[in-house]
Formats: C-alpha cells, structure tokens, sequence
C-alpha cells in the first residue's frame, strides 16, 4: 500500500535527467519535455533506450528501444495490479487485528531496498539530514494515513469496487487544489468526474456484498489520499525531494509512528499467539514481506516506464491497468456481481480514463507544451500517486 503508485492525482512535477548524450540534441530541436519524478538519477538500465537519438535509431537500437518500452509498461502493469491483490488477499485473510503491525513490515521491507538500490548506485538521492525529515514528518502523517485507511477498507470491500471508489479521491484533490491553490476546472475534468460519480453511486446501490464499514473506510481513504496529495504539493515549495528520496523519508519515517499505534493496540502480542496457535503461517508474512517489495519496485517501473516511452504512453497505461486489477480481483476473490453492477463499474473506469485523457490534454496545451505527470501512487503504496502512489513500499496513491 505503500502505494498506487499502484496510478490518479495532481502533485508537483519535477524532472527526469536528461541524459548528456541527448543534451545537445534537446538544445538543436525543442521538444515538449516529459517531467516526473524529480530530480532521480535514472537508473542505467533505464537510460538505454535514450541513449541513441530519437529519429536515428535503426536495426538493434530500434529492437532494444521497442523491447524496453514493451517491458516498462509490463513491469509496471504486473506490479500495479500484483500489488493491490496481494494487498487485498492479506487484508481478507488477516485473522487478527494487526493491520498497522503489516503495513510496518511492509514499510520496512521498502527502506531497505530503497536503501540497497542506492547503495548499490542503481538509484540516487541525497543522504538522510534530521532536518530535511523534520520538515517531512507532517506529511507522513498523511502518508500513514492514507495507508492505513486503504488496507483496512479492503478487509471489508471488493477489488472492483475499491477500483472505482478510489478514483473518487481525484475530485476531493481537484476540489482542493481550487479551493487552495486557485487551479480552475475545465469542462472535461467536470463531465469525467459526474460520470466516475454516477457509475460508483449506481455500483454501491447495486452491490451484492454491500458494507457498511467497507464504504466508511473507503471514504476515509479518499479523504485521506487527497489530502496528502494536498499537502504534499504545498510541502514540495519548501522541501525539494526527489521520487526515490521520498519513498525513503516515507517509509523511514512512518516506522516509528506505525510502532506506536501497533504497541499501543497490543498487535505484536496478538500476531505471534495467531502465529503460535496455527491461525497465520510463515507464507503469510512472506507473502506481506511481497506486498512491500512489490510496493517498491511499482517505482522503479513507474521511472522506467517514463524514460523507455512517454508521459502519455504512462498514463494511459495506468488508466487502462484499472480493467485487468478489476478483472482478477473478480475472478480470484469470487466477488458477486450482477449485470447491472458490472455495467455501472464499468462507466466509472470510463470516467476514470477520461479524466486521465483530459488532464493530459491540458497538459499538452499547457504554455511550453511541457508534460507534468501527475505522482503515482501508488503503494497505492506507499507513495506514488498517478497512475499513483501505490499501498506499500512508496511515496504517494496507489495505483488503482
């Protein structure tokens, strides 16, 4: 969960480098300039499809270049949606109350790869300053949150159906950045957003495993996603943090909050009686452990997907992973749905694809003609939002 991401939202951009060998290339002909991420050392092995000009490649360097972006996008899509039905399987067969003592585990499982990707070089950002994460730790507030809410709704709710509630997190950021930062809305964002309303609001009136507390929690996860979306642009005016650097001070920084809430809720003591007495085996916490990898490598995918292709390609592949995620958590959770439901679901994942068609649309007709990718979430997890910030292992909204 620490999310997606799993693909969604409006944060600050911030720009991928560019490599040096196409620096001069920019500078001959200006391009409109995809921006992600923020200030991220691409890995090597993302930066070898750019490293022949664009227009020039042929023979090896085009089979590469079509390989690497076929193989972003999958990374991405398999982790997105691996990522969310993991998540949702913990959350359905937790037989305790312990679901901030897994979302710690899973969050610790993120800072150590983090942390050995840059030990390794294969990702960059700067070492860890007190300051920095003091400035940082109201937003991880948000970010825990944001989690937290997330996890626990999907104890409760269907995949499907969390699919398309969470798409309802976008109008409370896009409210919000109006009501806030004077961002006004256009015509498409509205009829994108009345369709999302429309199918969600019919699918709940159709729901055959309709609860009560599912849909509370969902709410809440909404309330939350926006608002750390919220803050997280204000934060960045202060706070200049690259992708990377903000999966490390997230799920650096939640471990010890999450610590608290768990002791305090007595979840350690209440896993390892569920442990000792047969009720949660090994494979459980491996497949937790999962969850938190999985998190983490949804990021590495979202900045190899951008760098192998575009910013439109990676949107659109995000808006378009919500049918596979909605299709399996059908088929693997023997969710119950009627002609009806599956109807009304599926006019709010057209909403849902509208409204990523139309905030690139906007974007592309921004002045400079410069792409802001929206973050991801993305674990859902934790921490990409759009096609987000992923549940687990991330920086912003899950990608649902």
């Amino acid at each position: 969960m620490s999310a997606e991401l799993h693909s969604h939202h409006s944060a600050p951009p911030v720009e991928l480098m560019i490599p040096s060998s196409c620096a001069a290339e920019t500078k001959k002909s200006p391009t409109r300039r995809t921006t992600t991420g923020g200030g991220i050392m691409a890995p090597s092995l993302f930066k070898a499809a750019s490293q022949q000009p664009r227009g020039r490649r042929g023979g090896v360097f085009a089979t590469k270049e079509v390989a690497s972006a076929a193989g972003s996008c999958a990374m991405y899509v398999a982790c997105s949606t691996l990522m969310v039905l993991t998540n949702k399987w913990l959350a359905s067969t937790l037989a305790v109350n312990a679901h901030v003592s897994l979302l710690m585990m899973q969050n610790a499982v993120a800072t150590f790869l983090v942390s050995s990707c840059k030990t390794v070089g294969l990702v960059d950002y700067a070492n860890f300053d007190r300051k920095v994460a003091a400035r940082w730790f109201p937003v991880n507030i948000y970010f825990v949150a944001m989690l937290a809410t997330s996890f626990v709704a999907m104890r409760y709710l269907s995949v499907p159906m969390i699919t398309v509630f969470k798409q309802l997190a976008n109008l409370l950021t896009v409210s919000g950045e109006r009501y806030f930062f004077g961002k006004p809305v256009s015509k498409g964002v509205a009829l994108s957003f009345a369709t999302m309303i429309a199918g969600a609001a019919l699918a709940a009136l159709n729901d055959l495993e309709f609860s009560f507390e599912g849909y509370f929690w969902q709410g809440a996860n909404c309330v939350c996603t926006s608002a750390y979306v919220l803050y997280l642009k204000y934060a960045t005016k202060t706070v200049q943090l690259s992708k990377f650097a903000m999966v490390f001070y997230n799920n650096l920084l939640s471990l010890p909050l999450l610590l608290v809430i768990a002791v305090a809720n007595g979840e350690p003591a209440a896993l390892w009686d569920a442990h000792r007495n047969g009720k949660i085996d090994a494979t459980f916490f491996a497949v937790n452990g999962l969850a938190g990898a999985v998190g983490f490598f949804l990021n590495l995918a979202s900045v190899w997907c951008v760098s192998a292709t575009s910013a439109t390609t990676y949107a659109i592949v995000g808006a378009l992973n919500k049918i596979p995620v909605t299709i399996l958590g059908y088929l693997l959770f023997h969710t119950a749905i009627s002609k009806d439901m599956a109807l009304y679901i599926s006019v709010s994942l057209v909403g849902g694809f509208l409204y990523s068609f139309e905030q690139l649309r906007q974007q592309w007709h921004a002045p400079g003609g410069v792409v802001l990718l929206p973050r991801e979430s993305p674990r859902d997890t934790g921490g990409i939002p759009s096609p987000p910030p992923s549940s687990g292992g991330g920086q912003a909204p899950s990608s649902y």
